[in-house]
């Protein structure tokens, strides 16, 4: 029993040792981690400046190049051919098909040669245009020009913009009612015009379809078949007047007193912009409209603005 004792306290001595021991020692300190040296960061390569597209260049003594030159393009116009051109006094500019064609051309030039390209109008007769050798007046036509051989001769045509078709009115108290009832009559027509030539039997066009003319005609020119509108509304006697349906038709609709006499067109006319053979070369000229033109095809820009001016659309070849 003694023993038992003295052994329990043995014990108890050597367990309070141990935890004395254990209580004044010192913790292992926790290992530190090695510092890893940081990836280096590389710079996103610097882009090499864009070469800037450096800008057409054109032959400083074509056509081209001289309208880039002068920042312009002077156009000729008529003032009083409504609805293919006609001066608006109310808004002080020109109007109508073609001169909505020449704005819009004048537009797309700018763009093709990387400069803005104003229009100047001008207002030479039309047989001053239609004869050519301008003499660097103005540096193109735009003006419902008709493709004949014989125009060929003096003015380069760019690609068709639109097909004309003649007709014949009469005033509207007239008892004739078909072409063929003309004969020995007195009729006016636009003088140089595609109508004149074909009442006078010089017309040379490429186009078909072409009417006989009623015999003995007595032939009055004037400056514009508009003319001869007016003309007869100011009471001159004329029988009959020869020029695009689209004038008798828009002339008629505005209360003029004439009646277009039913039937198959008198002429169908390719028409086209055109440049003076006697001036500067045209080529690049050429080039560039002819790529203006068929855009203008392709996308209904033409189409459009024969709808708005002619209510019809005249920019497609007739079969």
């Amino acid at each position: 029993m003694r023993k038992s004792l003295r052994l329990t306290a043995l014990a108890s001595i050597a367990v309070l040792m141990v935890a004395a021991c254990g209580a004044g020692a010192t913790p292992t300190p926790a290992p530190t981690a090695v510092p890893t040296e940081a990836a280096p960061v590389t710079a996103a390569p610097t882009a090499a400046p864009a070469t800037p597209t450096p800008a057409p260049t054109y032959d400083p003594n074509g056509l081209l190049g001289k309208v880039v030159a002068a920042g312009k393009i002077r156009i000729s116009t008529d003032p009083n051919y409504a609805p293919f051109s006609f001066y608006d006094t109310a808004t002080g500019k020109y109007t109508g098909f073609d001169s909505a064609t020449a704005e819009e051309t004048a537009k797309r030039l700018s763009a093709a040669v990387g400069k803005e390209i104003a229009i100047e109008w001008v207002t030479p007769g039309w047989d001053l245009i239609t004869a050519g050798s301008w003499g660097g007046r103005w540096d193109i036509s735009i003006g419902s020009m008709g493709i004949t051989k014989g125009r060929a001769k003096v003015v380069d045509f760019v690609d068709p913009y639109f097909f004309d078709f003649g007709a014949v009115a009469v005033p509207t108290d007239s008892p004739v009612q078909a072409l063929s009832e003309l004969a020995g009559k007195n009729i006016c027509v636009g003088v140089a015009s595609i109508y004149e030539q074909w009442l006078t039997g010089t017309l040379e066009i490429v186009d078909p379809n072409l009417q006989p003319v009623p015999p003995g005609l007595t032939i009055t020119s004037l400056t514009t078949e508009n003319e001869c509108v007016q003309a007869i509304a100011a009471g001159r006697t004329f029988d009959a007047i020869a020029a695009s349906v689209d004038v008798l038709t828009d002339a008629e609709k505005q209360g003029q007193p004439i009646r277009v006499l039913a039937g198959p067109p008198t002429t169908t006319t390719s028409v086209a912009f055109a440049l003076d053979r006697s001036g500067p070369p045209t080529a690049a000229m050429l080039a560039v409209l002819n790529k203006i033109v068929g855009e203008m095809h392709a996308d209904g820009t033409l189409k459009a603005i024969s709808m708005k001016w002619l209510e019809k659309d005249v920019t497609s070849r007739p079969e």
